[in-house]
């Protein structure tokens, strides 16, 4: 496939000069900076935010709480009236927007939308009665965004509220006061929430609704299930059951991810398959010596076979 250009052009189905941009970009002479530069501005919204918060913490007497709140709240109205106005309507695929600055301002909405409702609460103490109905509402609200107007980063927003939303509900804990939420049941939560990630996204993707959307599903959902196994393997009282069913279920993705081609996916379930194996493995009690041999002798093996094999991972 690295040759496709070169056939396309000796066929006379291209042009010389896309030809030479084609084998340009196959030679990695032209290296693209796109999504560097949308980091680089979503980064630049996130500190423009927290400045104007700091510089209203620091002048607080002078402007007054119900001032700021009210231009808060205005801010969301003006920048959500300028989303409607530039937006398309709604597809289930791929919306590209023609405003550039378009998808910023509706990440900056959903910033701003976060620090009213945090401001609401901490200025009338309101925190440990709504904070995890601001969480759940805010939630659903950047969801509904992040479809309406097609953005991922907006989506990610929301799953982390509604993680933060279902984690606060089903753990009895004052979260305000500090205290911190129970291990078994942030571990029970994380992999039941990673699961249904799992299955929204393949579900949503099966029928055509924001298929794009699913590699921010799984993505949030494979780290929130390898991350709540791997800890519930060290606090629980069933560790080798639990090590068990985590590398059966690693070794299950990894092959999966593998066919499919997925690396990230592919290297979340290798490292958690590789925890889960050692931790059998020390479990059984051998020789202390062979661990000397058991660490380097495994790590260079990943390395060797990711080295083997890293033409595997690329686009046909």
């Amino acid at each position: 496939m690295d040759n496709l250009h070169q056939q396309l052009f000796d066929e006379n189905h291209i042009e010389k000069e896309q030809y030479q941009l084609l084998d340009s970009l196959n030679r990695r002479k032209i290296i693209s900076l796109y999504f560097e530069l949308r980091l680089i501005l979503y980064l630049g919204i996130m500190l423009f935010t927290a400045g104007i918060g700091y510089i209203i913490y620091q002048n607080m007497s002078d402007i007054g709480h119900l001032a700021l709140m009210s231009l808060l709240a205005l801010s969301i109205i003006v920048a959500g009236v300028y989303i409607h106005k530039k937006s398309k309507p709604y597809a289930p695929e791929v919306v590209e927007v023609e405003h550039f600055y378009f998808d910023y301002v509706l990440v900056l909405v959903a910033l701003l939308i976060v620090s009213l409702f945090t401001y609401i609460q901490v200025y009338y103490d309101l925190v440990e009665l709504l904070v995890r109905w601001t969480s759940l509402l805010s939630g659903l609200l950047f969801l509904f965004l992040a479809y309406r107007y097609d953005n991922k980063m907006v989506l990610s927003m929301g799953i982390t509220a509604l993680a933060a939303a279902i984690g606060l509900t089903l753990s009895p804990v004052d979260w305000s006061s500090g205290e911190l939420l129970e291990g078994f049941n942030i571990y029970v939560i994380s992999v039941g929430f990673g699961i249904m990630l799992l299955v929204s996204g393949y579900f949503l993707a099966h029928n055509g609704i924001k298929s794009h959307f699913k590699f921010t599903y799984h993505n949030f959902g494979f780290f929130l299930i390898y991350f709540g196994a791997l800890a519930l393997m060290f606090d629980s009282d069933n560790e080798e059951l639990i090590a068990f069913s985590l590398l059966f279920f690693a070794m299950c993705v990894g092959y999966y991810c593998w066919r499919q081609k997925e690396f990230l996916f592919f290297l979340y379930s290798s490292i958690s398959g590789y925890i889960a194996f050692t931790y059998l493995f020390i479990s059984i009690g051998i020789d202390a010596d062979l661990y000397f041999y058991y660490f380097p002798i495994s790590a260079i093996g990943g390395v060797i076979l990711l080295v083997k094999n890293r033409n595997h991972f690329s686009n046909d």
